[in-house]
């Protein structure tokens, strides 16, 4: 093995690492229900009122099977032909990854949230790719009352949202920053709207260890459709997720979705 390739190796492997710590960081504070976020200082134009799920994006149907009938494993990420070039392991410890909480509802504006427990959940594998190592992909999927899924979409769906995740991260890292390893939050993005989903929100990061700093990019991409609420995560070192495998991605939950 070349020199290059072994420092490559070597900087996979700690970069890994780090983005495992910094997705473990999201997600264990936002299961907690712990996090006080101020609202931003601009209110929503219409903070009771649902706001409409983008037209690009899948659109919930006005009946749907029963959520008994529902089992979410029917809709995460499986091997595929999009799924091709990557080696799959076992899904999350904790299916329960998702950012929305009662918290971040208030946050945009969204009264009465519905935190009922999902009548079904499931993680799907962890997809990482074969050649590079740094491509990541995860999802999470649930089975909610058509309530739920409304409010979820509402949520996500808000010009307030990325202001609202952004807080909820950064507030979490603030508690967790250590002279070994320190992370910051350098962009939220959700102007991106790939076709088949309800929203995006990608999310840049700076992160520092003892061998270096690096650019860390993680989109979690959100879908609410029927009785079924679907998040995967794309992550990618220093630069955003290739659009054409991301797509490929999206496109087999979307499908899946319409079968309910």
């Amino acid at each position: 093995m070349s020199g290059l390739r072994r420092v490559r190796n070597v900087r996979r492997s700690v970069v890994g690492a780090i983005a495992a710590w910094a997705l473990a960081l999201l997600f264990s504070g936002c299961q907690e229900g712990g996090l006080v976020i101020a609202p931003p200082t601009t209110p929503a134009a219409t903070p009771s009122v649902a706001t409409a799920a983008p037209a690009t994006g899948p659109v919930a149907p006005a009946t749907g099977a029963p959520a008994r009938d529902l089992r979410a494993g029917d809709y995460v990420l499986t091997a595929a032909p999009e799924t091709a070039g990557f080696e799959s392991s076992g899904g999350a410890d904790d299916p329960d990854s998702s950012l929305i909480r009662g918290e971040v509802a208030e946050c945009v504006g969204i009264t009465g949230y519905d935190s009922s427990p999902p009548s079904d959940e499931t993680a799907g594998d962890t997809f990482f790719n074969t050649d590079t190592n740094e491509i990541q992909a995860t999802s999470h999927a649930k089975v909610l009352s058509a309530n739920q899924i409304q409010q979820n979409a509402d949520i996500v769906t808000s010009p307030l949202f990325g202001d609202c995740f952004r807080g909820a991260f950064e507030e979490q890292l603030a508690g967790e920053q250590s002279e070994e390893l320190t992370a910051e939050v350098v962009a939220v993005d959700t102007s991106f709207l790939p076709r088949g989903c309800t929203a995006l929100v990608r999310t840049s990061m700076s992160i520092t260890d003892q061998t270096g700093t690096y650019s860390y990019i993680f989109d979690t991409v959100y879908f609410y459709v029927g009785q079924v609420a679907v998040e995967l995560t794309v992550t990618n070192i220093q630069d955003v997720p290739p659009q054409d495998t991301e797509q490929g991605f999206i496109d087999q939950i979307a499908g899946k979705l319409t079968n309910q």
